[in-house]
C-alpha cells in the first residue's frame, strides 16, 4: 500500500514535462483543463443566448 501512495505521489508532482522545447502534461492536468475550458464555454455561450454579452 505505501508503494501506491508513493506512486501517486509521485504522478501528481509530474505536471509538465520539458522536452525538445515542448512541454508535455500529464493526463489529469490535461482533463481538468479541459474540463474548465468546457464550462467556460458552456457558460458564455448561455450567456450569449439570454442576451446577457
Amino acid at each position: 500500500m505505501a508503494k501506491s501512495y508513493q506512486k501517486s505521489a509521485c504522478q501528481q508532482a509530474k505536471i509538465r514535462l520539458h522536452q525538445n522545447g515542448k512541454i508535455y502534461f500529464g493526463r489529469n492536468t490535461e482533463r481538468k483543463f479541459f474540463f474548465v475550458v468546457t464550462l467556460i464555454m458552456l457558460l458564455l455561450g448561455v450567456l450569449l443566448k439570454l442576451g446577457l454579452l
